[in-house]
């Protein structure tokens, strides 16, 4: 099962923007500074940087694929989701010669070849959030030729495993339609290395871990619940990068999960004060997770007709990117109307689960949940 939004896959190759090359990234003090601020949500901090990057070392590896993801979600943020699709179209037509033009001049030099690879990975961004996810596979396919070529060029650079275990886990809990496409393209992933791979990432680069921690805690939180790992690869991050808007949330639910109350207490100040941020896109995010974590709580505390109150503020009012949030508040409120024994608001929900293009385990729990009730269609 495919973590969206974050699995929403290329975000997740976004990680390649924070791998520090063997050979090119040797003390740039100005791309650490940039991608400092690019977590942090300072875009116009990060192109500066950038700008000064590029007259430092205007061949540095990095410096387009940070321009693409910096324009990318300063769009986003600024203008709304659809435009910021046409940001990224627009940037990977500018880039992609870019990178093939350096590896002509630079054959030997595995770092471009990495982030050619994940331009690719953008582009398979834009198809996963239409649900398109044959498209997706098939600019995943692209993306990972040239992984696995910077792979055989350096094997020493260890960030390579990131993308590579990223793609081996999205293969291996894809359908077997898009495992069988996979083979024949020649596509080798390794579903029991997946997390290996991740895991080295995570601690062996010197950036790399900030997206690979950031997927290992999606993975261990949502698919493997295993909320205690979830927790500790997010709060680092939390840590690191105070006024990125997203890490805190995941942080949050891990410590709901756990039932460690007082400490989430602890952190909802710190929460709203993302609800105030200039993006609206931003904001609005932002209360569909705290609502959503509110409704979590109260599910634990056994109020469930509270609980149920802020999961349909968070379906009422979804214009989030991705769905799995979406999902998951459906699953919830099921859980709530079954505790008030309303059995047809119950179904009517477990339904609206099945219904969305939502690929975390509740869906089958869902499904389980519905047989149970001998209401499956």
């Amino acid at each position: 099962m495919l973590i969206r939004r974050y699995l929403f896959f290329f975000f997740i190759l976004n990680i390649l923007l924070c791998e520090k090359s063997s050979q090119i990234l040797e003390n740039n003090n100005f791309i650490n500074l940039a991608i400092d601020k690019l977590y942090n949500y300072d875009f116009d901090s990060t192109s500066y940087y950038l700008d000064l990057a590029y007259i430092e070392n205007k061949n540095h590896p990095l410096i387009p694929f940070l321009n693409t993801t910096n324009s990318w979600l300063s769009t986003q943020s600024d203008l709304g989701f659809e435009s910021s699709y046409l940001n990224i179209r627009n940037s990977i037509k500018e880039n992609i010669p870019t990178y093939k033009k350096l590896i002509n001049e630079f054959p030997d030099n595995a770092e471009y070849f990495l982030y050619l690879g994940s331009l690719y990975g953008l582009e398979a961004r834009i198809e996963l959030a239409r649900s398109n996810w044959l498209k997706a596979f098939f600019s995943t396919r692209k993306g990972n030729n040239y992984i696995v070529r910077a792979y055989e060029l350096n094997p020493e650079l260890t960030d390579v495993y990131l993308p590579l275990g990223l793609i081996s886990y999205y293969t291996c809990i894809s359908n077997p339609f898009i495992k069988f496409v996979a083979k024949i393209s020649g596509i080798k992933f390794e579903c029991d290395k997946s997390i290996e791979y991740l895991e080295i990432a995570s601690k062996k680069s010197s950036f790399a871990y900030i997206e690979s921690s950031n997927l290992l805690s999606y993975i261990y939180l949502y698919m493997d619940k295993n909320y205690d790992k979830a927790l500790t690869k997010i709060s680092p991050l939390v840590d690191k990068f105070p006024n990125h808007p997203f890490f805190p949330f995941i942080e949050a639910e891990c410590l709901i999960k756990l039932g460690r109350y007082d400490d989430f207490n602890k952190k909802v100040k710190n929460l709203n004060r993302f609800l105030k941020v200039e993006s609206k896109i931003v904001a609005d995010e932002c209360q569909a997770k705290l609502n959503y974590l509110f409704g979590l709580k109260l599910y634990y505390d056994n109020k469930y007709n509270e609980s149920i109150i802020y999961f349909d503020k968070v379906i009422n009012n979804y214009n989030l990117e991705f769905n799995w949030l979406l999902g998951l508040s459906y699953y919830y409120k099921s859980l709530n109307n079954l505790k008030n024994k309303d059995l047809d608001s119950a179904k009517s929900d477990l339904k609206s689960v099945i219904a969305i293009d939502f690929k975390f385990p509740e869906k089958d729990l869902a499904y389980k949940l519905l047989e149970d009730l001998n209401d499956v269609k």
